[in-house]
């Protein structure tokens, strides 16, 4: 995805310490900072995106950065080679306090500004009424659908769509993910098993969309549905999954995952008001809302049997609609099954959000850092 060449106008604006970011979109919680590929190497486009959000700074105060790890997130935009593709996504997770940019891991909220940038920079053509979108999500493989509204052949950002967690509505911008099961390991079950066991505690690792260890609050010693809050800085029980995640992470095959935000984790609880209650972790800190890309992980530990999900949930139709519970509401996500079996062999999903742009211009960082 980066090229190998460096063009002239890029290395010039390198000297000047100014790096052009062509728009700033926003989905829920997130800050996306979006541009296209070409214009730096690898290695410096690493230390580029650490010093665009001010890290490693707690408050990441010299930088774009929002202090929270769902403000200090990346997506790298490039047009697509692939055939039946339009545009290519690259996200990066920009740690906060520490100097490390994960690769590994993809964001489906961040992915929801994909098809408007691709739109308002010309990558793709605004259709009159809606516009479809073809991403490929080069972190994980995935494939992705999106249809954003373009009356008058121009991206409609207002709208009456609201996303619970987010303040204010925004026009909707329906997303069909193809090609989720094994995003890391080629695999929805990684060890071969529905439930393993570390540390006396049972919990499911599955690889749907992203990798995700999952917990019932009840094996943790939680109570019922407890706050985002009090989760959140709970370091004793992060730290304890995060032991297993590390744990488990090696045994297949992920390596040494400590600086890495992948396997992701969850707990679970039953809901009244929804199909099943999570809170997602990032893994250090739990998420205010929940990942797009957890909900599609959780979903098909949900839809498979024998998980620790099978006591809260026990609906093995193959389609209908998921209600998820987190901490600022619901996210509904709909779906699409196939058994072989009784073991999923493919599964869609389909849900809806929204994205607005919020800005563009240019960023400076100073050379002395861009080491």
């Amino acid at each position: 995805m980066i090229n190998n060449h460096l063009p002239e106008f890029c290395e010039k604006k390198l000297d000047n310490l100014s790096e052009r970011l062509n728009v700033l979109c926003k989905e829920g919680f997130y800050k996306d900072i979006a541009y296209e590929l070409g214009c730096i190497y690898k290695d410096q486009q690493k230390v580029l995106h650490r010093r665009y959000f001010g890290s490693p700074d707690v408050r990441q105060i010299d930088g774009l950065g929002g202090a929270e790890p769902v403000k200090s997130k990346v997506a790298i935009i490039d047009k697509s080679k692939e055939d039946g593709v339009d545009v290519d996504y690259y996200f990066a997770q920009v740690k906060i306090d520490e100097p490390i940019v994960d690769t590994k891991p993809s964001c489906g909220n961040i992915l929801v500004g994909v098809g408007p940038y691709a739109i308002e920079k010309g990558l793709v053509s605004a259709q009159d009424g809606e516009t479809t979108v073809i991403v490929r999500d080069k972190n994980t493989g995935m494939k992705i659908e999106q249809i954003v509204k373009t009356p008058n052949k121009t991206v409609e950002y207002e709208g009456n769509y609201f996303i619970d967690g987010v303040p204010t509505p925004g026009s909707p911008i329906k997303l069909k993910f193809l090609n989720i099961i094994g995003s890391q390991t080629k695999k929805l079950f990684p060890t071969g098993n529905s439930i393993d066991q570390i540390d006396g505690i049972n919990f499911t690792l599955i690889d749907c969309a992203v990798p995700m260890v999952i917990f019932k609050s009840s094996d943790l010693g939680l109570k019922d549905n407890e706050t985002f809050e009090k989760l959140d800085n709970n370091k004793d029980l992060i730290n304890k999954m995060d032991t297993i995640r590390i744990k488990i992470a090696k045994e297949i095959g992920l390596g040494d995952v400590s600086n890495s935000v992948i396997p992701k984790t969850a707990i679970i609880n039953s809901s009244k008001s929804a199909d099943i209650s999570s809170r997602y972790f990032m893994p250090w800190n739990c998420h205010p809302a929940y990942a797009v890309t957890g909900s599609m992980a959780l979903l098909a530990a949900c839809k498979s049997r024998d998980t620790v999900c099978s006591e809260i949930y026990s609906n093995f139709s193959n389609n209908g609609l998921f209600t998820l519970e987190h901490p600022s509401g619901f996210l509904k996500i709909d779906y699409e099954v196939v058994y072989n079996n009784e073991i999923i062999e493919d599964i869609k999903v389909t849900t809806t959000r929204n994205a607005r742009l919020i800005m563009s211009g240019d960023v400076f960082v100073k050379k002395s850092l861009l080491k």
